[in-house]
């Protein structure tokens, strides 16, 4: 009796640890299943075709590109954001004027006038002018900056000077004039041209600086009693030193033939340079260099 229940427990516990590794088996058995059938569906992700994307998601189309006209001259260009250079035009380098006559190149010495425009805005770059013992003349506007002292460093140097009266009101023309100023350039229209000469004087030397269309200051001047110059030549409408003393010389010929010339030129190194040798030259062909004031009107 005793054998048989021994025999019976067992049996129990035999079936009952077959259960138990049947299951652990079956659960391996469908985790491989599981695994080989999602290793089989990464090596196939490759080949199937992308999922398409909604609207939603879809990238946004590329920039296109816009062509510009890009305007480089006139009132909306960036040649607007700084004044213009009226003496910077190459066309108007040479005006050729008939002087007075009475000149005799066997005997007389010809008159060259230089003038160094916009002298009131050059800074340190006038010095070596105004330093220089060339009879050299300057320009300056009454709305420079610190017109006035570049006024009296150009009075203390003994040099001429000379306003602009191109852009300012004659009144604040007639300032500078009053103040020791030799004489006014300037290219206007007739009205502008008229009442410059009634604020300025008569005895106020005027030189046409002949830059525009519309200019009519000779023309006022003259017809006013006032002693009037014309301006010749540009020297240095090119910032080229082998221009400017092509230009030089070409103001030498007309001097030599009319008997005086009046040369405008910037406020730069080169220039500076090509002025001296230039002061040279002319002196040994039989010209000198003077203050506007020498010249005849």
């Amino acid at each position: 009796m005793g054998d048989q229940r021994g025999t019976a427990k067992r049996t129990g516990v035999k079936g009952v640890s077959t259960a138990f590794w049947s299951i652990v088996l079956l659960g391996s058995t469908i985790s491989i299943a599981a695994g080989f059938a999602g290793g089989r569906s990464i090596g196939l992700a490759g080949s199937l075709p992308p999922a398409q994307a909604s609207d939603e998601a879809a990238l946004p189309a590329p920039v296109g590109q816009r062509l510009l006209t890009r305007q480089l001259v006139g009132d909306h260009s960036l040649d607007a954001a700084v004044a213009a250079d009226p003496y910077g035009d190459p066309t108007l380098a040479v005006t050729d004027h008939q002087r007075p006559g009475g000149f005799d190149p066997r005997r007389d010495r010809a008159k060259i006038a230089v003038v160094v425009i916009d002298a009131g805005r050059a800074g340190n770059a006038l010095t070596p002018f105004v330093s220089s013992p060339l009879p050299i003349n300057f320009v300056v506007a009454p709305s420079d900056e610190d017109a006035q002292a570049t006024c009296s460093s150009i009075r203390a140097a003994g040099k001429t000077l000379v306003v602009d009266a191109s852009s300012d009101a004659p009144q604040r023309v007639a300032i500078l004039v009053r103040d020791g100023a030799d004489a006014v350039i300037g290219s206007v229209d007739d009205a502008r041209a008229h009442a410059l000469m009634h604020a300025v004087g008569r005895r106020t030397i005027v030189v046409d600086a002949v830059l525009g269309e519309d200019d009519d200051l000779a023309t006022v001047a003259r017809a006013t009693g006032h002693p009037t110059l014309e301006r010749d030549v540009i020297a240095d409408a090119r910032d080229d030193a082998p221009y400017v003393d092509f230009m030089l010389r070409d103001a030498l010929a007309l001097a030599e033939r009319n008997g005086s010339v009046i040369v405008a030129i910037h406020a730069r190194t080169e220039s500076f340079d090509a002025l001296v040798r230039f002061a040279d030259r002319a002196q040994r062909d039989g010209a000198d260099l003077v203050p506007l004031t020498a010249l005849d009107t």
